[in-house]
């Protein structure tokens, strides 16, 4: 489970902050407004990840600890552990993925400014809302309860 948190930390050095620095720096975003999809869902889908890679690293060691016996008995069974680490990815794109995909087509149109760079959810307050709970809220009280 640690190197799936890795994974998805280094990938967000990798590709999303060397992506992000032009825009910060010049105020404008200087690439195609597909690369800028492309960022927005990866940017949200390691960031996600990395919250739900830490919420079941946090039940892991939470069943080692509750349920020792059962737990050394399934340390052999690779195939579970590699399940719920899709599990993380998927429930991870599903948050954020499809809303930033078809958001603009959904509304209408975009609403973002030429040389702009932001989810098209940004100013919808009942989408956020929902979302923040699911990333931060529930995976706080998770965390919390397992540690």
């Amino acid at each position: 489970f640690l190197l799936n948190l890795a994974i998805s930390d280094f990938l967000v050095g990798a590709f999303c902050i060397p992506l992000y620095v032009p825009y910060v720096l010049t105020g404008r975003w200087p690439f195609s407004r597909g690369l800028c999809k492309l960022w927005l869902v990866v940017d949200y889908l390691l960031c996600t990840s990395s919250v739900f890679n830490i919420v079941l690293i946090s039940y892991d060691r939470f069943l080692s600890v509750t349920r020792a016996v059962s737990y050394r008995a399934q340390q052999g069974d690779t195939r579970r552990a590699v399940q719920k680490m899709v599990l993380v990815w998927v429930l991870a794109f599903l948050l954020y993925g499809p809303a930033i995909l078809s958001w603009e087509h959904l509304s209408g149109g975009s609403s973002i400014p030429e040389g702009h760079c932001y989810a098209e959810f940004f100013y919808n307050w009942y989408f956020l809302i929902t979302a923040s709970t699911l990333e931060f809220f529930t995976p706080f009280l998770s965390v919390t309860f397992f540690n």
